[in-house]
């Protein structure tokens, strides 16, 4: 106990466990008390030589306070504690070895690893102190838990502190012990997806009380870090692609840094940006491809004079550039138009799309372009789904509904809502359409022509009529961010370069988008309904996605803009591929992370369709993983018997780079099935441990008092080694603590009456 009247009685007095061995009913105690003061009064009422009531007062509160001390001892006040007996208990200590431990935000920039290895080893260490009454175990923590014997045992290499997680294994392992105590040190940066408190009141259910000791700022003064990353999985031009960075940032408020983007030593994009009042900004970059393959980037944030955490100024992440079989379009237009010829310009320098068209001609007359094969649409538009769904999208353009059957529009509807597919329509639909399936597919209601009002009847044909004339159509608020109409990444360029775009001509009035449709692109003077008509929209149906251009004059962005420009191609290649990317696939690989760290599991799942796009269960799976060392490893895939077509591996991912996949399937239910599906994933080094690094005082403190025990910072942490010895537990038996032999009391008294004596003398007083 320390020499000084210190928190432990304080806390003890709080707490009710204060009492007095010898002393009567607490009222009689109080009443006593009381009655000292007066009783001195009394006698000091006169004196053999006249004092001042200021020295009378003194001498009265003297008198007083050593009769009131004497009286307290008298009644050995004491103290209610608990302690175990040396030696036969175990006190387990859990040290957190996570990452963000490298944190060198201790007073004198001192890491955290440092500041606890001091405290649990230095001199007059936590863990001396402690072993002298219990026999410690160590334990190191971050996605694991291990044991250890001194501070040369721990790193800060660990990518996530698991807290819960280490609570229950060190309870597992220790379960068969007399456990006292735990003491938890960390910095309560839990990034695991459990719930330390649970594991806390499980130790509190077993009288185990849970300490915890914090450690590092709550709040880092100075830092810039990259928080998170998403690139877009829709190329712009085949080549270019955005990259959204989100950077945390404090103590920097108008700092200028440089954002780069680099593969390897390559800088391939840059951005200077400056910083605005703590928060959170958000950047975006454009990137281009260099190569056809898996590409590992890697981002960049210059490094600040006095920034604290600098682990968080780079991040990679991974884009597959690799090759891929094109998407594969089919368009079916009535009759040759400028719209139809320059949609298949805007599309031919494009490796990433096919365009099969089958264009009538004449009465009885079609002309096939694009097309694989001799067969590839020779009988016309497709009869059956297995030819139908060898596309990922179909545009119709100026097309009656004379040309379909009936059964043939069934199929066009199940390609978009089973198969998954992408279905245009880029021309004007006569009133045929109005009552068959592909008006439920479209994201706008046909009306009948002669419903229409009169200044909207006719569409473009009339060109003298309202709908015929020019007009520049106006972006929504969705359109101006959707990621099919955009000309720049830059949101502002984006808007000025739409300004600069030729005007269109004609619109056709169709009617009004449904509840669930997206208008992009609207006229800026026709309504229907109070509804601006809408000149371009979209909608999910089903599995796939429809969209409706009600103009045919886009050709105009191309034939009245400069030769060089490509405002035309970018937006048609945009949309059809918009289009095509969500089909289904025959075979489609998922991860479940989009990156993953050293020490991960990763679990891989490979949907596979048969003709019909149902799910096969007869197939015939094999995965090999390339890891980035180059070592390959074969394994059959299982097949998950809860999902159907389903089919599942899983592995840990031990070394960072770029991991690749290779499935092998082959179809034993006949559907002809036998291909090769590649992919790649990432393992990066581990960001979590350094967003949002401080000090979780709150966890920490929750955690201590759902343990029923307590917590305390780092630089309190000695003061531990007393607490626990007084704290019930399961092993710890009550005893009584004497307080009135305290050295203290005693040279508290002593100074108390000499005092008195010296202020008597000093007045003449007998």
């Amino acid at each position: 106990m320390s020499f000084f009247w210190d928190a432990y009685v304080w806390d003890a007095i709080r707490d009710g466990r204060f009492d007095f061995a010898y002393g009567p009913h607490p009222f009689i105690a109080v009443v006593l008390f009381l009655l000292i003061p007066l009783l001195v009064w009394f006698v000091y009422r006169r004196t053999t030589r006249p004092v001042t009531r200021r020295w009378k007062n003194l001498l009265i509160g003297l008198r007083s306070a050593v009769l009131m001390l004497l009286l307290l001892l008298l009644m050995r006040p004491v103290i209610t504690t608990f302690e175990v007996n040396p030696q036969e208990t175990y006190l387990a200590v859990l040290v957190d070895d996570s990452a963000s431990m490298q944190i060198g935000d201790v007073a004198g920039f001192e890491s955290r690893q440092q500041a606890v290895a001091d405290a649990l080893y230095g001199a007059g260490g936590i863990v001396e102190g402690l072993a002298d009454r219990y026999q410690v175990r160590t334990f190191a923590f971050n996605q694991t838990v291990r044991r250890v014997s001194g501070a040369e045992d721990l790193t800060a290499q660990g990518n996530a502190s698991g807290l819960e997680q280490a609570m229950r294994q060190v309870a597992e392992q220790l379960g068969g012990l007399p456990l006292s105590a735990v003491v938890m040190i960390s910095d309560g940066a839990d990034n695991a997806d459990t719930d330390p408190l649970l594991s806390a009141r499980d130790f509190a259910v077993r009288q185990i009380p849970v300490f915890t000791v914090g450690v590092g700022e709550e709040l880092i003064p100075r830092d810039v870090g990259i928080s998170s990353v998403s690139a877009s999985q829709t190329l712009l031009d085949n080549s270019v692609f955005d990259v959204q960075v989100d950077l945390n940032h404090q103590g920097y408020t108008g700092q200028a840094l440089t954002l780069r983007v680099m593969d390897g030593e390559t800088e391939v994009s840059a951005q200077q940006i400056t910083l605005a009042t703590d928060g959170t900004r958000r950047v975006e970059l454009e990137v281009s491809p260099e190569r056809k393959e898996p590409i590992l980037y890697e981002l960049r944030v210059d490094e600040l004079d006095g920034e604290i955490v600098l682990q968080n100024n780079r991040y990679q992440f991974l884009v597959d550039n690799s090759e891929r079989p094109p998407l594969n379009v089919l368009y079916v237009d009535g009759h040759p138009r400028n719209e139809f010829k320059f949609i298949r310009r805007a599309v031919e320098s494009d490796s990433s799309l096919r365009l099969a068209s089958y264009l009538r001609t004449g009465p009885g007359r079609f002309y096939r372009q694009g097309i694989s094969s001799a067969l590839e649409l020779s009988g016309g538009f497709p009869t059956t789904a297995e030819d139908l769904y060898q596309y990922e999208a179909v545009i119709l353009g100026d097309i009656g509904r004379d040309f379909f059957t009936d059964e043939q529009l069934l199929t066009l509807q199940e390609f978009v809502s089973e198969r998954g597919g992408g279905l245009l329509v880029a021309g004007m639909l006569d009133d045929a359409f109005v009552d068959s399936v592909v008006a439920d597919v479209l994201p706008l209601t046909l009306s009948r022509s002669d419903l229409l009002p009169a200044n909207l009847q006719g569409g473009i044909r009339r060109g003298s009529h309202a709908t015929g004339e020019l007009f520049a159509p106006r972006l929504t608020a969705a359109g101006e961010f959707s990621e099919l109409l955009r000309l720049d990444s830059d949101d502002a360029v984006n808007r000025r370069l739409w300004a600069e775009l030729p005007t269109l001509q004609g619109i056709y009035a169709t009617g009004r988008a449904k509840p669930g449709a997206t208008v992009l692109l609207e006229h800026p003077s026709l309504q229907y309904q109070n509804q601006a008509l809408p000149v371009l929209a979209t909608q999910r149906y089903g599995s796939g996605r429809s969209m409706s251009m009600n103009t045919a004059s886009t050709w105009r962005w191309q034939m009245l803009m400069s030769a060089e420009d490509e405002s035309h191609e970018r937006l048609w290649r945009q949309m059809l591929r918009w289009l095509a990317q969500g089909a289904l696939e025959r075979v489609s690989i998922q991860f479940d992370k989009p990156f993953y760290h050293a020490g991960d599991t990763v679990n891989v799942s490979v949907k596979v369709l048969d003709a019909s796009f149902e799910p096969d269960n007869n197939a015939s799976l094999w995965i090999q993983r390339t890891d980035p060392l180059g070592n390959a490893v074969d394994i059959a895939m299982e097949w998950d018997i809860n999902q159907d077509g389903t089919y599942v591996s899983r592995f840990e991912a031990s070394d960072e780079g770029v991991y690749r996949v290779l499935v092998d399937v082959a179809s034993a239910a006949g559907s002809g099935l036998e291909t090769e599906k590649p992919a790649a994933f990432v393992v990066t080094p581990s960001l979590r441990e350094f967003n949002n690094a401080g000090r979780d005082t709150g966890m920490l403190s929750r955690i201590a008092d759902s343990g029923g025990g307590r917590y305390y910072d780092l630089s309190a942490a000695r003061q531990l080694i007393n607490d626990i010895d007084h704290v019930p537990g399961a092993y710890s038996r009550e005893v009584q603590e004497d307080l009135w032999d305290r050295p203290w009391l005693l040279i508290l008294l002593i100074a108390l009456m000499c005092m008195d004596w010296m202020a008597r003398r000093y007045r003449g007083l007998s």
